[in-house]
């Protein structure tokens, strides 16, 4: 029998592990995600899970850590996420971490989502280097074109608005008028989760009337302004943090 690592065999995790998993869908619990990315893989059961976290943190030194949470997680399965530094060589790092991997699942292969993606992608050398950013600065230049695509995506749908985006800048215009208005992107996701960016809701009767100008100028939108002076814009189970630009 092979002994892949001390204490588990070839085979060892077969039908509990995965062959799919997610890189940079999770915050780092080390560092800034713009200098540690995370893996996350799902596992069938916490013992499992538990032998994945020991397996990933021996003889790894490109592993900075290894996680497997306590409990289930929204599907029932459990999570254990491997932080690897965002480094140029790390691609290298990933694969040979994951051939050692496929030894203990008997996975004939491994496919990943990146981000908040769900089309997976079969993981290779040349896929993960067109996919992931292996640098701080390129990982907060796809940060930023992921967001401006979700927020495009959030308000053109309804083909109500002309939307156009630079950087960061939402800039929206109203058909049959002239007047533009200026958004920055803060976040665009689900809506309970941008709801806990908000501390507290602006009540006053300014607010109010600044929230029911901005509803009767985008439609049909959920508005509500927070007190840091930010925007809430929902739409069922999706929602966009925005804050004024330039007005």
């Amino acid at each position: 029998m092979q002994i892949v690592k001390e204490g588990l065999k070839a085979g060892d995790l077969e039908g509990v592990v995965s062959n799919r998993f997610s890189i940079d869908q999770y915050k780092s619990k080390m560092g800034e995600d713009r200098n540690i990315m995370v893996l996350a893989f799902s596992v069938d059961g916490q013992a499992p899970a538990r032998d994945l976290e020991r397996f990933a943190e021996t003889g790894y030194k490109a592993i900075m850590d290894a996680d497997a949470t306590p409990g289930t997680m929204e599907d029932g399965k459990h999570r254990v996420f491997i932080e690897f530094a965002r480094k140029p060589d790390v691609i290298s790092h990933i694969v040979s971490f994951l051939e050692d991997l496929k030894k203990l699942t008997n996975h004939e292969y491994f496919e990943y989502t990146y981000h908040k993606g769900q089309n997976p992608t079969t993981v290779s050398n040349s896929t993960l280097a067109e996919t992931v950013p292996t640098t701080p600065e390129a990982y907060e230049q796809r940060v930023s074109e992921i967001k401006v695509g979700e927020a495009k995506n959030f308000f053109d749908k309804y083909d109500m608005l002309e939307c156009k985006m630079q950087d960061n800048i939402l800039s929206v215009k109203k058909s049959g008028t002239q007047q533009e208005l200026q958004f920055e992107i803060h976040k665009v996701g689900k809506t309970n989760e941008i709801m806990k960016e908000a501390k507290a809701f602006a009540i006053d009767m300014a607010s109010v009337a600044e929230c029911t100008h901005l509803t009767k100028y985008f439609g049909p939108y959920n508005i509500t302004k927070t007190t840091e002076n930010k925007f809430i814009f929902s739409k069922g189970d999706q929602s966009a943090l925005l804050s004024k630009s330039g007005w």
